[in-house]
């Protein structure tokens, strides 16, 4: 068995707007980065950390992807193949906002795809909008990128 490769981040979300009013925030924020084939292993490991239940940290499949609590990894594995892009669902490591206390947002989702030789070949930008929208935007990485 390979070593758990997901983690957590911290970091600072800030914006700015001018018009039509001024607004300004800044607040600090922390992102999980899960392999989506460590999701199970991590609410096991993990006392405060659940799949699929409420808990402090919560991961529920239904806030990404077609929102049905479809599987994440099935989920992007699908996502992939219709992209033409099999091989880079090897390893896919999704970077997002948990649940905390049950409450979600999350109104970016970014997927890290790689093939078996863990090279990122691809990246998909999930986008979830005010109005209950969601897309997904598949990025092919190069080679040579």
């Amino acid at each position: 068995m390979r070593p758990l490769s997901s983690a957590a981040y911290d970091g600072t979300v800030s914006h700015k707007r001018v018009q039509p009013a001024p607004h300004v925030f800044v607040y600090k924020v922390f992102s999980l980065a899960i392999d989506v084939d460590e999701i199970d292993l991590l609410a096991q490991s993990l006392r405060l950390f659940s799949r699929n239940r409420w808990n402090l940290l919560s991961f529920y499949d239904r806030d990404h992807g077609t929102r049905d609590g479809t599987d994440v990894a099935a989920h992007i594995r699908g996502v992939l193949r219709e992209a033409g892009l099999s091989a880079a669902a090897d390893r896919i490591t999704l970077l997002c906002f948990p649940r905390i206390l049950g409450f979600v947002f999350n109104p970016l989702s970014v997927y890290f795809c790689c093939g078996a030789d863990a090279v990122l070949q691809a990246i998909v930008y999930e986008v979830s909008n005010t109005y209950g929208e969601r897309r997904s935007y598949v990025i092919p990485v190069p080679p040579h990128d």
